[in-house]
């Protein structure tokens, strides 16, 4: 459970499990001059039951022309008690920049520390007492794995119904490479939303995710191992009867993030749109402007145009 736990973290929303963020003496910086792309508290269930909640958010660095995603998982006992945390970045090409990952479980802690340059990966991994230092070639296509969503927005074809991804991408929860896999399935409805339904496979490991035509991934379900996650409204949906340090995020974050940049949160407090009356001989349609999809480079909203550098 726990080895699916992690996986869905670093997917979803992405896509559980990890942090002793404090304790182990990483410092992350306040970010500035950065679009908020995307911030949102999601819910972990396992078959049903809320064992936990992550908070993720997804920025563009204007100054560094760089994507950042940082996020912070906590599930109680019945959970696996896992705490974790990811700082990563990558190029406005999505290449792989840096990445700095940490874990607690129950009370074993480890941490990634790792660095790329060019096509080459030099990772310390400290665990247990031990440090380790890793170098590895990356193949030229690759990416940090938390970056998969805009990856497939910046791909060709973009996002829509019949579309296959198959790619290489960098697992931050253990610093290795691995083949996956996206299939867009069609389109549905999840809790009033219209999303993009996504078959994937990583890891060894299927699930499915469900996001919009940002890219912004709002539900996840892994039917076999009975785990899912939901994008939620509020904090207080996300963490009901689990602690939240505010001093922990916000040395992660540079704040305490609100979550509100998602379609969950804007469908909460936007006023209900009432529907024109139909002409009375005619059967109303709905209004649904990305039925064919998203091309590709379309669907990153950004207020400066991203440059590789």
């Amino acid at each position: 459970m726990v080895a699916l736990l992690q996986y869905l973290s670093h997917i979803v929303i992405k896509q559980i499990a990890r942090i002793l963020f404090l304790a182990v003496g990483v410092s992350i910086a306040p970010q500035v001059h950065a679009d908020l792309l995307f911030e949102g508290y999601s819910t972990v269930l396992l078959d049903g039951t809320h064992v936990g909640f992550v908070v993720q958010r997804f920025e563009f660095d204007n100054k560094k022309q760089e994507f950042v995603t940082t996020y912070y998982l906590k599930t109680n006992q019945v959970g696996g008690n896992i705490t974790e945390s990811l700082k990563a970045r990558s190029s406005a090409a999505l290449k792989p920049v840096s990445f700095q990952f940490t874990e607690l479980i129950g009370e074993k802690s480890r941490t990634i520390d790792a660095q790329f340059k060019a096509e080459n990966m030099t990772a310390t991994i400290i665990a247990g007492g031990q440090r380790q230092v890793i170098q590895k070639k990356i193949p030229k296509g690759a990416f940090l794995a938390s970056f998969l969503g805009y990856v497939m927005l910046q791909g060709r074809e973009g996002i829509k119904k019949g579309v296959k991804y198959s790619y290489h991408a960098i697992a931050e929860e253990d610093a290795s490479l691995y083949s996956g896999e996206a299939y867009i399935a069609g389109e549905e409805t999840v809790n009033g939303i219209s999303a993009f339904k996504i078959l994937n496979t990583f890891k060894s490991a299927q699930f499915v995710s469900y996001c919009t035509y940002k890219g912004e991934v709002i539900a996840t379900r892994s039917p076999v191992q009975k785990i899912s996650t939901e994008l939620v409204a509020s904090v207080r949906d996300a963490t009901v009867g689990l602690s939240l340090s505010s001093s922990t995020l916000t040395h992660l974050f540079g704040n305490v993030p609100v979550g509100a940049e998602n379609p969950v949160s804007r469908r909460a407090v936007e006023p209900p749109v009432k529907p024109a009356p139909a002409p009375s001989n005619e059967t109303p349609q709905l209004d649904t402007p990305k039925k064919q999809g998203i091309p590709g480079g379309t669907g990153i909203h950004l207020k400066g145009k991203p440059s590789e550098k």
